[in-house]
């Protein structure tokens, strides 16, 4: 029987300042002053949303009665205490925030499909020589959905490495093919609302679940 790997998500479109400041006032206390230190006010929506959905998870994952100690990375994916064996990734983009956990590492990726001019000259920062070839060599309307296709999947699998690796790992030397080459890892790729989301996870092939998260 495969495992699930619960995905929370969240649209934060017709999120009021009111209902944010209803949140924010629900974070813990490290919480509340990583947000606070935000400037931008979307990416302090994303940080407050973002955690939202992790305390969300943790409470229905684990159905903890006490929350445990958040711990805030500066370059990565918050960790949380005294759950050393579970691996946090979190992702926006647009008006979607959404957030995983799982006892291997994994990573989540989502980015909203707007149209771009030139995919393939935006392409050469991420993908092989092999995947541009595969590209130029496609329809337009086929290159879009390749295109995020490629970039979400590599996004995901570098959020899942250790940080040793990430250092020595770019994502043009990603090779998505490992995958589904019996390498460890499985990919879960799903269109969402103009949006594509990737998940990359190690652990064996779990069932994906994706709960929407009234806000």
């Amino acid at each position: 029987m495969l495992r699930d790997i619960q995905i929370f998500f969240a649209n934060t479109e017709t999120l009021s300042n009111e209902q944010q400041q209803h949140l924010f006032d629900s974070l813990p206390v490290t919480q509340k002053n990583k947000a606070s230190g935000l400037k931008s006010k979307k990416k302090k929506r994303e940080f407050v949303v973002g955690r939202t959905l992790l305390i969300h998870a943790l409470q229905s994952e684990k159905n903890l009665q006490n929350l445990p100690l958040i711990l805030e990375e500066a370059f990565a994916a918050p960790r949380v205490d005294s759950l050393d064996n579970y691996y946090v990734s979190i992702s926006h983009s647009g008006f979607l925030v959404c957030c995983v956990l799982h006892k291997f590492p994994i990573g989540i990726d989502i980015e909203y499909k707007k149209n771009r001019k030139d995919l393939i000259h935006k392409s050469d920062f991420f993908m092989s020589h092999e995947e541009l070839e595969t590209l130029k060599a496609m329809v337009e309307v086929e290159r879009k959905h390749y295109f995020y296709e490629v970039w979400c999947a590599k996004e995901a699998l570098f959020k899942a490495l250790d940080s040793e690796t990430q250092k020595q790992t770019s994502l043009k030397s990603i090779q998505l093919s490992r995958c589904s080459e019996g390498d460890g890892w499985s990919v879960f790729q799903r269109d969402m609302n103009n949006h594509h989301l990737s998940l990359v996870y190690r652990g064996g092939e779990c069932q994906i679940q994706l709960i929407a998260v009234e806000l």
